[in-house]
């Protein structure tokens, strides 16, 4: 499987099964930014993707997409910036509202998507472990949920960036098409067997240092491995 094809699975938003969204996980310093800014780079600029839009939302205000990419801290910026970008990225100046502007972000996009039938969005949450709902037990906000469990037919896919596989809610169960996982606390490859029937991870994860990373493609239940991504 080429990158492109790997790519179309993870941001492509075409109705089909692989339209649901994908969950990242990776520990800090895993490298999971740059990995995530090279898939998008493969994608970004390609016809295929003329109408596409990516909304990177960071509550850690980071980024490497570069210096010409807009960085927007509110709502009516974003819209703007939409527009005329396909990358925008979001940082949200204050802890106590990330929550709220999430949401905020999600209905935007959605909005958007109705007004646009030829354009998809990605909607990217990194570290989304921090949003409230965002453990096997919680209930994420009705945004998340639309987010998660609408997007498909709307062309808007989530992309959940987590440290723990575990953070997922148990909404997401069947709901995501993809996982990106890197160097991951070993207490998730039995959360990975008994929710998503992966076996072996024990073996492969050991294997994910120094950058490594695995693609795990759960509509066909196949799991890739790939090397670092050039910096």
């Amino acid at each position: 499987m080429t990158e492109h094809n790997l790519v179309d699975k993870l941001f492509l938003c075409d109705g089909g099964p692989y339209s649901l969204g994908t969950a990242m996980a990776a520990r800090s310093g895993s490298g999971k930014t740059t990995l995530f800014t090279h898939l998008v780079g493969k994608a970004a600029g390609t016809k295929k993707y003329k109408e596409h839009r990516w909304v990177y939302v960071s509550v850690k205000g980071e980024h490497l997409f570069g210096p010409k990419t807009p960085v927007v801290t509110n709502i009516d910026d974003l819209a703007k910036a939409l527009k005329k970008n396909q990358i925008v990225v979001y940082f949200p100046l204050y802890a106590e509202e990330y929550e709220a502007e999430v949401n905020e972000i999600i209905d935007l996009v959605f909005n958007m998507a109705d007004k646009n039938e030829k354009a998809g969005f990605n909607v990217i949450i990194d570290d989304a472990n921090v949003l409230d709902g965002f453990s096997s037990v919680g209930r994420p906000s009705p945004q998340v949920k639309k987010l998660v469990i609408a997007g498909r037919s709307k062309r808007v896919r989530g992309f959940f960036i987590l440290h723990r596989l575990g953070n997922l809610p148990r909404l997401m169960n069947g709901n995501i098409s993809n996982l990106v996982i890197m160097n991951i606390n070993p207490m998730d490859n039995e959360y990975a067997r008994k929710i998503f029937g992966l076996e072996g991870l024990d073996e492969l994860t050991e294997e994910l240092g120094d950058f490594k990373w695995v693609h795990v493609d759960l509509i066909n239940e196949e799991v890739r491995k790939f090397n670092p991504v050039p910096y």
